[in-house]
Formats: structure tokens, C-alpha cells, sequence
């Protein structure tokens, strides 16, 4: 069932990671994509910042009350896929509500909608979903992410928990073997 569950384990987490991973890794070879590796996912060099909303290269936010705001949008390239399975907010008040997923520059579909208010009352202040549920996007594929404030404006510093798939050296410059 597709949402968001408030309560994980470090071991359940690392499953839905790893889940993740080879599902990314199993995309990657069927849509070509040369010597694959996967990593975590990076504001601003994955998900690009919409406008003044989005920060660049921390996971910062400028909201205001009681609306949505894409804060997220872009299009991946032709041998790069991310997917997100977890959001974690450390701010003590946080401001999001909840937050909107949409296939296509376009919005061509929704997703989901994750309602994370109840995310902000764990310890942790995060919340991971199942892996079959993780958002998805493609290559060639554009995106947008909603963010809707609660009662309350301001900057918010929600983090999209996700892996990237891509070429090994596009981002990250592979280690020499030893």
C-alpha cells in the first residue's frame, strides 16, 4: 500500500535502501546505461531548485503558509535515474504538510502525496516508504515536487532521502583500483 511509514528500524531502512538500489541498478540495464553506480541523491545537481523556492546546493526550502509550491522541477538526462524512499526534516518546528510528486514537466500524473506532519512527531523526524512505493523517475523524464506549507511561512529544511543511477564518473570520479 502506497504511504509513508513513521516508525523504521536502522535494519527495515537499510532493506528499502538496498531494495532500491538494485531495482535502480536493474533500470540501468535495461534502459543502456554504460557501467552504472549509484549514489545518494543531491539538491540541486539531481532535483533542481523551481524559482526562489528551491536552495540550491542544501536541502532548504522557502515556503509560505497554507499553499503548495513546486520547489523541485527538471527533466533527467538520457543515462541518469533517481528514485526517493525516505523524507527527514531536523528542523524542531518544521513547516511542510505535505508533499506532492508529478511525473512530466507537464504534470502528466500524480504520483503521490505524502502527508510527513506525522514524520515531524518521531524522534527521528523521518519517515521511509516501502520500496515498490519509492518514487520514481526516468531517464528522459521530467518531474516536479510540491512542497504545501502548514500554517506557517518560512525556510524549511526537508531532505528527500533517494538514490541517483548514472554513468560511473559523470558526478563522482571513480577511486584507482589499489
Amino acid at each position: 500500500m502506497p504511504g509513508l511509514r513513521y516508525e523504521t528500524s536502522l535494519e527495515e531502512a537499510a532493506v528499502i535502501e538496498q531494495a532500491v538500489i538494485a531495482k535502480l541498478l536493474g533500470y540501468a540495464r535495461a534502459h543502456n546505461i554504460s557501467d552504472p553506480i549509484v549514489r545518494d541523491l543531491l539538491p540541486n545537481e539531481d532535483v533542481k531548485g523551481a524559482g526562489e523556492v528551491g536552495s540550491g546546493h542544501v536541502w532548504q526550502q522557502d515556503i509560505s503558509a497554507c499553499q503548495y509550491h513546486t520547489v523541485y522541477s527538471g527533466e533527467n538526462t538520457k543515462d541518469r535515474a533517481f528514485a526517493i524512499f525516505k523524507v527527514a526534516n531536523p528542523k524542531e518546528k518544521a513547516l511542510t504538510a505535505a508533499i506532492k510528486f508529478f511525473d512530466g514537466i507537464g504534470r502528466t500524473r500524480t504520483l503521490d502525496i505524502w502527508q510527513v506532519e506525522h514524520a515531524w512527531l518521531n524522534p527521528d523526524r523521518e519517515a521511509y516508504c516501502e520500496a515498490e512505493d519509492a518514487i520514481f523517475f526516468g531517464v528522459e523524464k521530467g518531474y516536479n515536487i510540491d512542497f504545501l506549507a502548514g500554517a506557517s511561512s518560512g525556510m524549511d529544511n526537508v531532505i528527500l532521502g533517494g538514490k541517483v543511477v548514472e554513468p560511473r564518473g559523470k558526478t563522482i570520479t571513480p577511486k584507482a583500483p589499489f
